[in-house]
């Protein structure tokens, strides 16, 4: 008897092949938009200007984490095809996006970052921000995998235009990359707008929204998606605060040359949660060892490329700084190893929060904020040390990992 597997075995997995190598290609050119402006700022700022620009852009990531969260997570694996709750999703990312648009260009001026008119470029560039991330997390939970490099790279090329424009006629300000990343957003925007399908386009109901379905599952997912860009926030906060933004600079530099491994890692978990929400169906037992596959094989990838970068650094440090400051190996393998155990935690985070604890998730993922006091320890007793801050902040991950898999997982899998 032939134990061969059904004729739609094959196509199905090249299918799923195809889909993942989209994911990551997708998550790639994401990667390269990004760095179009953590370049121009690492060369162009100087240490303490980088240190301030990263501030405000962390702040801007933080908000669409939120949103991401929210609106991103639920559409992902709720009914969104249901009116109410496509209704309450349309509502929740127009008014998650204007709010935190509001904010952000408000606090850019009561805290005296800015000018009023500062302020505005930082609220347009949330906004567009926010919505362009919400149009890419549609694409990918159509499968649309392959038509987000179109989406990153044309905003890419339009942020780039900007600066190129405006560094022709004066040195370029803080302010500058906010209006580059305003512009290079909204043409992302326009982009994913055309390439989203028809009949998944954010064009109505607005009313019966049940929003409280989507809060009851996204409220868990927003809290747990701000973990990461939390901590990132408060460790520039704590390091500038202890010693300086002119000596956190050169370890925010570190960050951008790393930052590619930071955008695979979550490109990796936008890919496995729309895969664990269509696999559920399957025993528990399995999709654990699914996901014990997953984290591994993720934590090995993004290692080769930190330490390709670390070999690298004698020559990409000096091009990221065009020489005016010194980019530390410390800090480089420290953010290396963060990307590497955040690996770790993502499959099994996104396979928790399918079986319906993102609570418990939530609550264990609070450990890797613990490991901020690790950071303020180390400068405040030693303000020089603070190349080592993201080595000791990488121990929180792999804590939350342990404990998501050992405590909600393993049980589940038993049952």
């Amino acid at each position: 008897m032939s134990t061969s597997a059904p004729p739609t075995a094959a196509p199905r997995a090249r299918r799923g092949r195809g889909r993942l190598v989209g994911a990551l290609v997708g998550q790639g050119t994401l990667a390269l938009a990004g760095l179009v402006l953590q370049v121009a700022a690492a060369r162009e700022l100087g240490a303490a200007g980088l240190a301030a620009f990263s501030v405000v852009y962390g702040a801007i990531v933080l908000a669409t984490a939120v949103t991401s969260g929210l609106v991103g997570d639920s559409l992902t694996v709720l009914d969104r095809h249901d009116p109410g709750v496509r209704a309450a999703l349309h509502r929740l990312a127009l008014g998650t996006a204007a709010g935190t648009a509001l904010a952000g260009g408000l606090l850019a001026v009561l805290t005296g970052w800015g000018s009023a008119w500062d302020g505005v470029w930082v609220g347009v560039a949330t906004l567009s921000f926010v919505l362009e991330d919400l149009l890419r997390r549609l694409l990918q939970a159509t499968g649309r995998y392959w038509r987000l490099p179109a989406v990153d790279l044309s905003g890419a090329v339009a942020a780039l235009a900007v600066l190129v424009a405006l560094r022709a006629g004066r040195p370029l300000e803080v302010t500058d990359l906010f209006l580059a990343l305003a512009v290079g957003q909204l043409v992302s925007c326009a982009v994913a707008l055309v390439l989203v399908p028809r009949g998944e386009r954010p064009t109505g109901p607005w009313r019966g929204a049940a929003v409280g379905t989507v809060l009851s599952f996204g409220a868990w997912r927003a809290a747990g998606q701000t973990v990461r860009p939390a901590t990132l926030t408060l460790l520039r906060l704590v390091v500038i605060g202890a010693a300086g933004a002119a000596a956190y600079g050169p370890v925010e530099a570190a960050r951008v040359l790393t930052s590619p491994t930071l955008v695979l890692v979550a490109g990796l978990g936008s890919f496995l949660l729309p895969w664990f929400a269509g696999a559920r169906h399957r025993p528990a037992a399995e999709l654990l060892r699914r996901a014990d596959r997953a984290a591994l094989a993720a934590a090995a990838g993004i290692a080769v490329v930190v330490l390709a970068t670390v070999a690298l650094l004698p020559w990409l440090g000096p091009l990221l700084s065009a020489g005016d400051y010194a980019v530390p190996a410390a800090a480089v393998a420290g953010w290396g190893a963060y990307a590497v155990t955040g690996a770790l935690l993502l499959p099994y985070a996104g396979l928790a929060s399918v079986h319906g604890a993102q609570r418990a998730v939530l609550g264990w993922r609070a450990v890797e904020m613990a490991a901020l006091v690790g950071v303020l320890l180390l400068v405040v007793l030693r303000p020089g040390a603070a190349d080592w801050a993201p080595a000791v902040l990488a121990a929180g991950p792999v804590a939350a990992a342990a404990a998501v898999r050992w405590l909600v997982l393993v049980p589940r899998s038993r049952a």
